[in-house]
C-alpha cells in the first residue's frame, strides 16, 4: 500500500470479507448481505456517508485547484484514431513492462511516474490516457502495492486487463467525493474492456472480487482512488477511510470495497 496500513472489507459474492493491509490473513466478517449495500448491512447514505449521485457537499470542504490530470502532468486526451482495443492496450503494456524491468520491477509501475518521468516517456503516457479524464488505469500487469512488503498485483493472469479508478478531484464530482466532516472518500471504478473480463459472467461485485487474483490487490484500487493523498488538487487524505462502487456496464452502481 502506498504509505498505509489499511483494513478493507469487499463484498465477494454477496459475503463481506476482510482484508488487512500488507498481506495479512483475510477472515470472513459475515454473508448475506446485499451487494448494492455497505459491508455493515446499510446503504452508504444512512450512514452518514454520501451516494455520489447526492447532493454536492457544502462549499466550505472544497478548495479551487487545477485538475488533478493537469497538477501531474497527464494528457488525458483519448489518442488519436479512436480507442484503444484490449489487445492493443495488453501489447502496450507488456512491452512496457518488458522495457523496463529496473528498480526491481519498480519501474513499470506508470501510476508512481514522477511528471518529471512523465514528460519523457511517451509510452507511459499513452497508457495513462485510456481510462480519460480524472482516472487512472489499474493495469494488474503493471501495478505495485507500497508500504510493508511492497510487492507486485498477485496473479494478475486471473484480473481484468484495465480497472479504470477515478482520482482525487477538486471540487468533487459525480464519479469521486470526499466528505472533510467524517474524512471519507467515494469513488467509482469499473472495467475497461467488460466483455474481455475473465469473470464477465459474474453478477454485481462479482465481475470485480471474484477475478481479483489476491485480496490484498484491493488495496492498489483503494490507494489509486486517493493518489498522492489527494495533495495534488488541495486535500490531505493520508488518514482518510474509503468507499470503492464498481460501475456496471449498464450504468448502475454496486458496492465493491471499504477501507476503514
Amino acid at each position: 500500500m502506498r504509505g498505509r496500513l489499511a483494513t478493507l472489507r469487499v463484498v465477494v459474492a454477496g459475503c463481506a470479507i476482510l482484508v488487512l493491509g500488507c498481506g495479512q490473513q483475510a477472515d470472513s466478517v459475515g454473508s448475506g448481505r446485499d451487494l448494492g449495500a455497505a459491508d455493515s448491512g446499510v446503504p452508504t447514505a444512512d450512514r452518514g456517508l454520501p451516494a455520489l449521485d447526492s447532493a454536492a457537499p457544502a462549499p466550505d470542504v472544497w478548495i479551487s485547484t487545477p485538475g488533478a490530470d493537469a497538477a501531474v502532468g497527464v494528457d488525458s486526451t483519448p489518442p488519436t484514431g479512436g480507442a484503444p482495443t484490449h489487445d492493443q492496450v495488453k501489447a502496450w503494456a507488456q512491452a512496457y513492462k518488458k522495457a523496463h524491468p529496473g528498480n526491481g520491477g519498480k519501474d513499470w509501475d506508470i501510476i508512481a511516474k514522477t511528471p518529471a518521468q512523465l514528460a519523457n516517456d511517451p509510452d507511459a503516457q499513452r497508457l495513462l490516457s485510456i481510462c480519460g479524464p480524472d482516472q487512472r488505469p489499474v493495469i494488474p500487469l503493471l501495478a505495485w502495492e507500497y508500504g510493508g512488503a511492497d510487492h507486485p498485483w498477485i496473479n494478475p493472469q486471473a484480473s481484468a486487463l484495465v480497472y479504470c479508478v477515478y482520482i482525487p478531484v477538486n471540487p468533487s464530482s459525480s464519479h469521486w467525493r470526499y466528505l472533510a466532516a467524517v474524512d471519507h472518500v467515494t469513488a467509482h471504478v469499473y472495467v475497461l474492456f467488460p466483455s474481455d473480463n475473465p469473470c464477465k459472467s459474474k453478477t454485481g461485485a462479482a465481475q470485480v472480487s471474484d477475478c481479483i487474483g489476491d485480496s490484498t490487490n484491493f488495496e492498489i484500487l483503494v490507494d489509486t482512488a486517493s493518489l498522492h493523498d489527494g495533495k495534488d488538487v488541495g486535500y490531505n487524505l493520508a488518514e482518510s477511510s474509503t468507499t470503492l462502487e464498481l460501475l456496471l456496464s449498464d450504468g448502475s452502481k454496486v458496492h465493491l470495497v471499504e477501507n476503514l
